[in-house]
């Protein structure tokens, strides 16, 4: 097994690079692409530069496209070819905000599976009590290990999607092509949302996600394409949940949030894209 990691940054603050220690040591290739407009912060850098796990690993690249944030997608499928080119067997992308927790157990149980077609493994997240391993039918993209193979025969992540359900959209994929996904008991991951925020509201706690536009775009309309893409796995209750949550969301931005003009027209015009099957970006 020859395991290549991109973590995918944008604004990220000096902790991330603890995050990335978690699970640099391990990873054979690891490839930090850079999302963040212009480029993340000197003291950042500065950071991961001086950390122990990093500082003497030989297959670090860094990555980055011009001036722009290019979505998840398109930053997963170039680590994709960089790990065509450095002949690694199995992908892993993290979010930055993620860290594990033995991750020496999750490759282990990787390298020793026996289960046939187990062409995806992920941790649990934010479980640190799970043991045995079962197979999954979704789970956050965050440390979630791809086989190569299994990549080359369903192809790459849709670009289209830019952010919002990428990680879904490609494990259904797969699942639909007949590989399994696995859960790996005994590890990890640590995941936060580094845009969260809790709000007390009439006695109660609430969370707010606080995302900007552009996500709220993506998150609305990818959703509806999948449903399209993938109707058998996705009933009338989940349906109206989506919209229902959708709803919840809007009442949040108009309590909560600013910019609450372009959050909701986001959301509304993603919607209605998803609706007529148009994959407009933002």
């Amino acid at each position: 097994m020859k395991l290549a990691t991109v973590v995918v940054l944008f604004y990220p603050d000096v902790s991330v690079a603890d995050n990335i220690a978690s699970y640099a040591k391990q990873s054979d290739f690891l490839y930090v692409w850079d999302n963040t407009p212009g480029r993340s912060s000197d003291a950042f850098y500065a950071a991961l530069e001086s950390n122990e796990a990093l500082a003497h690993h030989t297959h670090v690249k860094y990555l980055h496209f011009q001036q722009n944030n290019m979505g998840l997608a398109f930053a997963y499928n170039r680590a994709i070819e960089e790990a065509e080119k450095d002949s690694a067997t199995h992908l892993m992308t993290m979010d930055q905000d993620s860290c594990f927790e033995e991750f020496s157990v999750f490759i282990h149980t990787i390298e020793h599976n026996e289960v046939e077609r187990a062409g995806m493994f992920v941790p649990p997240l934010n479980q640190s009590n799970v043991d045995g391993n079962k197979e999954v039918t979704w789970a956050a993209q965050s440390g979630c290990v791809f086989d190569m193979e299994l990549i080359r025969n369903v192809g790459m992540f849709r670009e289209d999607f830019f952010i919002g359900m990428v990680d879904v959209e490609m494990q259904l994929r797969a699942q639909a092509a007949g590989y399994k996904m696995i859960q790996v008991g005994g590890c990890n991951l640590v995941h936060h949302v580094g845009s969260g925020r809790i709000v007390t509201f009439l006695g109660k706690n609430i969370e707010i996600s606080d995302y900007g536009p552009l996500r709220h775009y993506y998150d609305s309309r990818n959703r509806i394409l999948m449903w399209k893409e993938f109707p058998d796995d996705f009933d009338i209750r989940g349906k109206i949940k989506h919209y229902f949550g959708r709803l919840k969301v809007m009442v949040k931005i108009l309590l909560f949030e600013k910019a609450k003009a372009k959050k909701i027209g986001a959301i509304l015009r993603g919607t209605w894209n998803g609706l007529l099957g148009r994959t407009k970006p933002y």
